[in-house]
Protein backbone atom coordinates (compact mmCIF):
# COMPACT_ATOMS: atom_id res chain seq x y z
CA UNK A 1 0.00 0.00 0.00
CA UNK A 2 1.40 3.59 -1.07
CA UNK A 3 2.51 5.46 2.07
CA UNK A 4 2.95 2.53 4.57
CA UNK A 5 5.95 2.17 6.33
CA UNK A 6 7.95 -1.26 5.64
CA UNK A 7 9.59 -2.98 7.84
CA UNK A 8 12.23 -5.84 7.50
CA UNK A 9 12.85 -8.37 9.52
CA UNK A 10 16.98 -9.50 9.48
CA UNK A 11 17.92 -12.23 10.43
CA UNK A 12 21.45 -13.16 11.97
CA UNK A 13 22.98 -16.30 10.02
CA UNK A 14 25.12 -18.21 13.39
CA UNK A 15 28.42 -19.65 12.04
CA UNK A 16 31.78 -21.07 13.84
CA UNK A 17 34.36 -18.46 14.70
CA UNK A 18 36.49 -20.95 14.28
CA UNK A 19 35.60 -23.05 10.98
CA UNK A 20 33.27 -20.78 9.36
CA UNK A 21 30.31 -23.69 9.25
CA UNK A 22 27.00 -22.42 9.98
CA UNK A 23 25.19 -24.07 12.39
CA UNK A 24 21.65 -25.48 12.48
CA UNK A 25 19.95 -24.20 15.59
CA UNK A 26 17.88 -27.54 16.70
CA UNK A 27 16.85 -27.00 20.63
CA UNK A 28 16.68 -23.48 20.62
CA UNK A 29 17.04 -21.21 23.72
CA UNK A 30 17.73 -24.36 25.43
CA UNK A 31 21.30 -24.67 24.30
CA UNK A 32 24.24 -23.60 26.71
CA UNK A 33 26.66 -25.76 24.75
CA UNK A 34 27.36 -25.98 21.68
CA UNK A 35 29.78 -28.34 19.89
CA UNK A 36 30.68 -27.82 15.94
CA UNK A 37 29.72 -30.76 13.38
CA UNK A 38 32.10 -29.70 10.97
CA UNK A 39 35.46 -28.66 13.07
CA UNK A 40 34.15 -30.17 16.25
CA UNK A 41 34.87 -26.54 18.26
CA UNK A 42 33.33 -26.09 21.61
CA UNK A 43 31.50 -22.78 22.28
CA UNK A 44 29.96 -21.54 25.19
CA UNK A 45 26.95 -19.14 25.50
CA UNK A 46 23.25 -18.01 24.78
CA UNK A 47 21.30 -17.07 21.91
CA UNK A 48 23.66 -15.03 19.63
CA UNK A 49 26.66 -14.28 22.26
CA UNK A 50 28.94 -17.71 22.13
CA UNK A 51 32.59 -18.07 23.32
CA UNK A 52 35.37 -20.53 22.22
CA UNK A 53 35.95 -22.99 24.93
CA UNK A 54 37.83 -25.74 23.23
CA UNK A 55 38.86 -26.67 19.77
CA UNK A 56 40.37 -30.03 17.66
CA UNK A 57 43.85 -29.73 16.70
CA UNK A 58 43.81 -31.81 13.25
CA UNK A 59 41.26 -33.06 11.52
CA UNK A 60 37.88 -33.99 12.90
CA UNK A 61 36.19 -37.57 11.84
CA UNK A 62 34.43 -38.98 14.67
CA UNK A 63 30.36 -39.41 13.89
CA UNK A 64 27.40 -40.38 15.70
CA UNK A 65 25.41 -43.47 14.91
CA UNK A 66 22.52 -41.65 14.20
CA UNK A 67 23.76 -37.89 12.59
CA UNK A 68 22.28 -34.79 14.38
CA UNK A 69 19.32 -33.96 13.22
CA UNK A 70 17.80 -37.56 12.90
CA UNK A 71 13.76 -37.60 14.19
CA UNK A 72 12.08 -41.04 15.03
CA UNK A 73 8.85 -41.79 17.08
CA UNK A 74 9.72 -42.99 20.23
CA UNK A 75 7.27 -44.50 23.11
CA UNK A 76 5.07 -42.54 21.18
CA UNK A 77 6.76 -39.62 21.38
CA UNK A 78 8.43 -37.29 18.55
CA UNK A 79 12.38 -37.12 19.04
CA UNK A 80 15.08 -35.58 17.10
CA UNK A 81 18.97 -36.00 17.24
CA UNK A 82 20.52 -32.46 18.73
CA UNK A 83 23.53 -33.77 20.52
CA UNK A 84 25.98 -36.30 20.92
CA UNK A 85 28.92 -37.41 23.21
CA UNK A 86 31.19 -40.20 23.40
CA UNK A 87 32.37 -41.06 26.94
CA UNK A 88 34.66 -44.06 28.25
CA UNK A 89 35.85 -45.79 31.70
CA UNK A 90 39.30 -47.57 31.91
CA UNK A 91 39.48 -50.16 34.04
CA UNK A 92 42.74 -52.74 34.76
CA UNK A 93 43.69 -50.92 31.35
CA UNK A 94 40.73 -51.75 29.16
CA UNK A 95 39.24 -49.09 27.73
CA UNK A 96 35.23 -48.79 27.19
CA UNK A 97 33.45 -46.67 25.22
CA UNK A 98 29.99 -45.99 24.74
CA UNK A 99 27.82 -43.14 23.03
CA UNK A 100 25.37 -40.89 24.16
CA UNK A 101 22.78 -39.50 21.66
CA UNK A 102 20.98 -36.24 23.09
CA UNK A 103 17.19 -36.32 21.66
CA UNK A 104 14.34 -33.36 22.51
CA UNK A 105 11.09 -32.62 22.34
CA UNK A 106 9.86 -29.08 22.74
CA UNK A 107 7.29 -30.84 25.24
CA UNK A 108 8.68 -33.72 26.47
CA UNK A 109 12.84 -32.41 27.24
CA UNK A 110 15.66 -34.76 27.00
CA UNK A 111 16.50 -38.09 26.67
CA UNK A 112 19.40 -40.25 25.88
CA UNK A 113 19.80 -43.10 23.22
CA UNK A 114 22.64 -45.08 24.22
CA UNK A 115 24.51 -46.97 22.12
CA UNK A 116 27.83 -49.44 23.87
CA UNK A 117 28.92 -52.51 22.24
CA UNK A 118 25.99 -52.89 19.68
CA UNK A 119 23.45 -52.14 22.46
CA UNK A 120 21.05 -49.65 22.78
CA UNK A 121 19.09 -47.83 26.23
CA UNK A 122 17.23 -45.43 26.45
CA UNK A 123 17.61 -42.77 29.20
CA UNK A 124 16.01 -39.85 30.99
CA UNK A 125 16.79 -37.86 34.38
CA UNK A 126 14.77 -39.28 37.51
CA UNK A 127 12.88 -36.37 39.08
CA UNK A 128 13.53 -37.18 42.45
CA UNK A 129 16.48 -39.61 43.92
CA UNK A 130 16.59 -42.99 44.96
CA UNK A 131 17.20 -44.28 48.24
CA UNK A 132 20.58 -46.20 48.47
CA UNK A 133 22.47 -48.53 50.03
CA UNK A 134 25.39 -50.69 50.67
CA UNK A 135 25.47 -52.23 46.65
CA UNK A 136 21.80 -51.27 46.44
CA UNK A 137 19.54 -48.41 45.03
CA UNK A 138 15.58 -48.67 45.52
CA UNK A 139 13.56 -45.81 43.22
CA UNK A 140 9.37 -46.52 42.93
CA UNK A 141 9.18 -49.71 44.32
CA UNK A 142 12.01 -51.09 42.33
CA UNK A 143 15.43 -52.44 43.77
CA UNK A 144 18.72 -52.54 41.78
CA UNK A 145 21.75 -53.59 42.61
CA UNK A 146 25.22 -52.01 41.92
CA UNK A 147 26.93 -52.99 38.99
CA UNK A 148 30.00 -50.65 38.89
CA UNK A 149 31.45 -47.70 39.69
CA UNK A 150 34.07 -45.80 37.59
CA UNK A 151 35.31 -42.20 36.53
CA UNK A 152 33.61 -41.12 33.28
CA UNK A 153 35.79 -38.97 30.47
CA UNK A 154 33.79 -37.24 27.82
CA UNK A 155 35.81 -38.14 24.95
CA UNK A 156 33.77 -36.16 21.88
CA UNK A 157 31.31 -33.97 21.53
CA UNK A 158 28.83 -32.73 18.47
CA UNK A 159 25.60 -30.47 18.71
CA UNK A 160 23.85 -28.90 21.22
CA UNK A 161 23.45 -29.13 24.69
CA UNK A 162 21.61 -27.35 27.81
CA UNK A 163 24.67 -27.58 30.20
CA UNK A 164 28.01 -26.63 29.98
CA UNK A 165 30.55 -30.11 28.66
CA UNK A 166 33.26 -30.45 26.83
CA UNK A 167 36.34 -32.83 26.01
CA UNK A 168 38.07 -34.11 29.20
CA UNK A 169 34.81 -33.71 31.50
CA UNK A 170 35.45 -36.31 34.51
CA UNK A 171 32.66 -37.59 36.38
CA UNK A 172 32.06 -40.22 38.57
CA UNK A 173 29.28 -42.72 37.09
CA UNK A 174 27.37 -45.54 39.27
CA UNK A 175 25.06 -48.03 37.43
CA UNK A 176 22.62 -49.93 39.11
CA UNK A 177 20.40 -52.27 37.47
CA UNK A 178 17.73 -54.30 37.42
CA UNK A 179 17.13 -55.60 34.21
CA UNK A 180 15.71 -54.29 31.89
CA UNK A 181 15.92 -51.07 33.85
CA UNK A 182 18.84 -49.31 34.95
CA UNK A 183 19.57 -46.37 37.01
CA UNK A 184 22.62 -44.10 37.17
CA UNK A 185 24.38 -41.36 39.05
CA UNK A 186 26.82 -39.29 37.80
CA UNK A 187 28.74 -37.10 40.36
CA UNK A 188 31.07 -34.18 39.57
CA UNK A 189 32.27 -30.58 41.45
CA UNK A 190 29.83 -32.19 44.62
CA UNK A 191 27.03 -32.60 42.36
CA UNK A 192 25.01 -35.46 42.01
CA UNK A 193 22.90 -36.68 39.14
CA UNK A 194 20.68 -39.16 38.89
CA UNK A 195 18.97 -40.61 35.46
CA UNK A 196 17.30 -43.69 34.48
CA UNK A 197 16.04 -46.02 31.67
CA UNK A 198 15.84 -49.23 29.67
CA UNK A 199 17.37 -51.34 27.47
CA UNK A 200 15.90 -51.29 24.12
CA UNK A 201 16.00 -54.49 21.76
CA UNK A 202 17.87 -52.79 18.30
CA UNK A 203 14.50 -53.56 16.16
CA UNK A 204 12.97 -51.31 18.13
CA UNK A 205 15.73 -48.61 17.83
CA UNK A 206 15.68 -49.10 13.98
CA UNK A 207 11.98 -49.37 13.91
CA UNK A 208 11.76 -45.37 15.78
CA UNK A 209 15.04 -43.88 13.98
CA UNK A 210 15.74 -45.96 10.71
CA UNK A 211 18.99 -47.47 10.36
CA UNK A 212 22.10 -46.31 12.40
CA UNK A 213 23.85 -43.37 10.16
CA UNK A 214 27.20 -44.99 10.19
CA UNK A 215 27.65 -49.24 10.93
CA UNK A 216 27.10 -50.26 14.17
CA UNK A 217 28.25 -53.80 15.34
CA UNK A 218 25.87 -56.34 16.18
CA UNK A 219 25.89 -56.99 20.44
CA UNK A 220 28.52 -57.61 21.80
CA UNK A 221 28.54 -59.58 25.10
CA UNK A 222 25.75 -58.68 27.94
CA UNK A 223 24.29 -55.14 28.13
CA UNK A 224 24.35 -54.66 32.62
CA UNK A 225 20.27 -53.80 31.66
CA UNK A 226 19.60 -56.79 29.13
CA UNK A 227 16.68 -58.64 29.77
CA UNK A 228 17.87 -62.51 30.54
CA UNK A 229 15.80 -64.26 27.95
CA UNK A 230 16.33 -68.09 29.77
CA UNK A 231 14.88 -65.65 33.36
CA UNK A 232 11.45 -66.81 32.23
CA UNK A 233 11.35 -70.19 31.06
CA UNK A 234 13.72 -70.62 34.38
CA UNK A 235 10.71 -69.43 36.38
CA UNK A 236 8.26 -71.60 35.09
CA UNK A 237 10.73 -74.47 35.28
CA UNK A 238 11.14 -73.99 38.90
CA UNK A 239 7.68 -74.45 39.15
CA UNK A 240 7.54 -77.86 37.05
CA UNK A 241 10.42 -79.22 38.72
CA UNK A 242 8.54 -79.11 41.65
CA UNK A 243 5.87 -80.73 40.48
CA UNK A 244 7.82 -83.40 38.46
CA UNK A 245 9.31 -83.75 41.56
CA UNK A 246 6.15 -84.53 43.49
CA UNK A 247 5.37 -86.91 41.05
CA UNK A 248 8.66 -88.78 41.01
CA UNK A 249 8.05 -89.46 44.69
CA UNK A 250 5.18 -90.81 44.64
CA UNK A 251 5.72 -93.11 41.38
CA UNK A 252 9.05 -94.27 43.49
CA UNK A 253 7.21 -95.15 46.32
CA UNK A 254 4.40 -97.16 44.64
CA UNK A 255 7.68 -98.91 42.86
CA UNK A 256 9.34 -99.89 45.91
CA UNK A 257 6.45 -101.25 47.70
CA UNK A 258 5.70 -103.42 44.80
CA UNK A 259 8.28 -105.34 44.67
CA UNK A 260 8.17 -108.40 46.59
CA UNK A 261 11.81 -109.56 46.26
CA UNK A 262 10.50 -113.04 46.40
CA UNK A 263 13.12 -115.84 47.34
CA UNK A 264 12.31 -118.47 44.06
CA UNK A 265 15.41 -120.53 44.57
CA UNK A 266 18.67 -121.63 47.20
CA UNK A 267 21.17 -124.14 46.67
CA UNK A 268 24.80 -124.91 47.25
CA UNK A 269 27.51 -125.07 44.40
CA UNK A 270 30.29 -127.75 45.31
CA UNK A 271 33.32 -128.43 43.07
CA UNK A 272 31.14 -130.82 41.11
CA UNK A 273 28.63 -128.10 40.60
CA UNK A 274 24.69 -128.34 41.14
CA UNK A 275 21.17 -128.08 39.73
CA UNK A 276 17.63 -128.17 40.49
CA UNK A 277 14.39 -126.19 39.17
CA UNK A 278 13.35 -123.07 39.26
CA UNK A 279 9.71 -121.77 38.76
CA UNK A 280 8.97 -118.39 38.62
CA UNK A 281 5.51 -117.34 39.71
CA UNK A 282 3.27 -114.64 37.49
CA UNK A 283 4.38 -111.49 36.70
CA UNK A 284 4.90 -108.14 38.54
CA UNK A 285 2.35 -105.46 39.07
CA UNK A 286 5.02 -103.16 37.29
CA UNK A 287 8.50 -103.21 35.42
CA UNK A 288 9.38 -106.22 33.93
CA UNK A 289 10.13 -109.52 35.73
CA UNK A 290 13.69 -109.32 36.73
CA UNK A 291 15.74 -111.98 38.18
CA UNK A 292 18.90 -111.39 41.00
CA UNK A 293 21.45 -114.05 40.70
CA UNK A 294 23.13 -114.19 44.63
CA UNK A 295 26.38 -115.69 45.42
CA UNK A 296 28.04 -116.11 49.08
CA UNK A 297 31.82 -117.58 49.77
CA UNK A 298 32.10 -117.43 53.25
CA UNK A 299 35.32 -116.95 54.79
CA UNK A 300 36.55 -116.00 51.04
CA UNK A 301 40.14 -114.49 51.88
CA UNK A 302 42.81 -113.51 49.12
CA UNK A 303 40.70 -115.67 46.76
CA UNK A 304 38.22 -115.61 43.89
CA UNK A 305 34.91 -117.51 42.60
CA UNK A 306 32.65 -117.41 39.82
CA UNK A 307 29.47 -119.40 38.88
CA UNK A 308 28.32 -119.83 35.43
CA UNK A 309 24.31 -120.09 36.04
CA UNK A 310 21.86 -121.13 33.20
CA UNK A 311 18.27 -121.31 32.92
CA UNK A 312 16.66 -123.31 30.69
CA UNK A 313 13.08 -123.90 29.75
CA UNK A 314 12.05 -127.61 29.08
CA UNK A 315 9.49 -126.81 26.51
CA UNK A 316 10.96 -124.08 24.40
CA UNK A 317 14.44 -124.93 25.01
CA UNK A 318 15.78 -121.53 25.19
CA UNK A 319 17.83 -120.75 28.12
CA UNK A 320 18.94 -117.58 29.48
CA UNK A 321 22.73 -117.05 31.04
CA UNK A 322 24.17 -115.15 33.75
CA UNK A 323 27.64 -115.41 35.08
CA UNK A 324 28.32 -114.58 38.96
CA UNK A 325 31.24 -114.14 40.76
CA UNK A 326 32.54 -112.57 44.00
CA UNK A 327 36.70 -112.05 44.92
CA UNK A 328 38.33 -110.93 48.34
CA UNK A 329 42.00 -110.04 49.01
CA UNK A 330 43.46 -108.24 52.57
CA UNK A 331 46.79 -107.49 53.87
CA UNK A 332 48.18 -105.31 56.70
CA UNK A 333 46.16 -102.57 57.08
CA UNK A 334 44.25 -102.65 53.90
CA UNK A 335 41.28 -104.77 52.03
CA UNK A 336 39.61 -104.73 48.90
CA UNK A 337 36.56 -107.12 46.86
CA UNK A 338 33.75 -108.74 49.26
CA UNK A 339 32.84 -112.20 49.97
CA UNK A 340 29.53 -112.00 47.71
CA UNK A 341 28.64 -110.83 44.66
CA UNK A 342 25.22 -110.21 42.99
CA UNK A 343 24.12 -110.55 38.78
CA UNK A 344 20.65 -109.67 37.27
CA UNK A 345 18.61 -111.23 34.15
CA UNK A 346 15.54 -109.19 32.98
CA UNK A 347 12.81 -110.03 31.69
CA UNK A 348 12.42 -113.62 32.52
CA UNK A 349 8.78 -115.00 31.95
CA UNK A 350 6.75 -116.96 34.62
CA UNK A 351 7.03 -120.32 34.24
CA UNK A 352 8.82 -123.43 35.17
CA UNK A 353 12.64 -123.90 34.37
CA UNK A 354 15.99 -126.07 34.92
CA UNK A 355 18.62 -124.06 36.26
CA UNK A 356 21.93 -125.72 36.15
CA UNK A 357 25.05 -124.22 38.11
CA UNK A 358 28.32 -124.60 37.31
CA UNK A 359 31.81 -123.12 39.33
CA UNK A 360 35.10 -121.96 37.02
CA UNK A 361 37.12 -124.75 36.69
CA UNK A 362 40.49 -122.45 37.07
CA UNK A 363 39.23 -120.96 40.61
CA UNK A 364 40.95 -121.65 43.35
CA UNK A 365 38.80 -121.80 46.28
CA UNK A 366 36.86 -125.37 46.55
CA UNK A 367 34.57 -125.03 49.27
CA UNK A 368 31.09 -124.86 49.13
CA UNK A 369 29.29 -121.39 47.54
CA UNK A 370 25.87 -120.46 48.57
CA UNK A 371 23.57 -119.59 45.51
CA UNK A 372 20.37 -117.66 46.17
CA UNK A 373 17.89 -116.47 43.32
CA UNK A 374 14.60 -113.78 43.71
CA UNK A 375 12.39 -112.37 41.64
CA UNK A 376 10.92 -108.71 41.16
CA UNK A 377 13.58 -107.14 43.40
CA UNK A 378 13.95 -103.09 43.43
CA UNK A 379 16.41 -101.46 41.23
CA UNK A 380 17.75 -98.23 41.77
CA UNK A 381 18.23 -97.91 37.76
CA UNK A 382 14.85 -97.49 37.20
CA UNK A 383 13.72 -94.23 39.68
CA UNK A 384 17.56 -92.80 38.95
CA UNK A 385 16.65 -92.39 35.18
CA UNK A 386 13.60 -91.48 36.03
CA UNK A 387 15.32 -88.67 38.15
CA UNK A 388 17.26 -87.90 36.01
CA UNK A 389 14.71 -87.19 32.71
CA UNK A 390 12.61 -85.03 35.31
CA UNK A 391 15.05 -82.84 36.35
CA UNK A 392 17.21 -82.71 32.85
CA UNK A 393 15.19 -80.11 31.30
CA UNK A 394 15.12 -78.07 34.46
CA UNK A 395 18.73 -78.48 34.85
CA UNK A 396 19.42 -77.17 31.45
CA UNK A 397 17.56 -74.03 31.83
CA UNK A 398 18.50 -73.22 35.09
CA UNK A 399 22.51 -73.40 33.95
CA UNK A 400 21.39 -70.94 31.10
CA UNK A 401 19.69 -68.65 32.76
CA UNK A 402 22.59 -68.85 35.65
CA UNK A 403 25.05 -68.60 32.63
CA UNK A 404 23.78 -65.64 31.15
CA UNK A 405 23.90 -63.76 34.22
CA UNK A 406 27.45 -64.91 34.87
CA UNK A 407 28.31 -63.35 31.85
CA UNK A 408 26.33 -60.23 32.91
CA UNK A 409 28.21 -59.92 36.09
CA UNK A 410 31.81 -61.07 34.79
CA UNK A 411 32.85 -57.04 33.74
CA UNK A 412 30.96 -55.30 36.87
CA UNK A 413 32.51 -54.74 40.29
CA UNK A 414 30.89 -57.90 42.06
CA UNK A 415 31.26 -60.66 39.20
CA UNK A 416 29.80 -64.33 39.87
CA UNK A 417 31.45 -67.12 41.36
Amino acid sequence: MAGASEKRLQVKELRCDNCGAPWERRSFLHTRTHACENCGAIFEGHEDQWTLIQKVEGAYETRPAYALGTRGNLDGVDWEVVGWTERSVTAWGVRYAWEEHLLFNPYEGFRYLMLSDGHFAVVSALPGVPATSLNEASYNGRKYKHFSSAEAVVDEVLGEFPWQVKRGDVATASDFVDPPYIISCEESSGEANWSGGRYLERDEVVAAFGQPSRPVSHPRGIHPAQANPHAAVSGWMKKALAVGLMVWLVLSAIYFVTRSSQVVYTGVVDLNGASGELKIPGEPMLGPNTLEIDVRAPGLHNNWVWIDCLIVDPKSEKASYAGVGCEYYAGPGWSEGSSSGSTLISGVPKGDYVIQLTPARTQKWKKPVKVTIRRDVRLMRYPCCTFFFVFLIPAIALIRDRNFEKMRWAESDHPMT
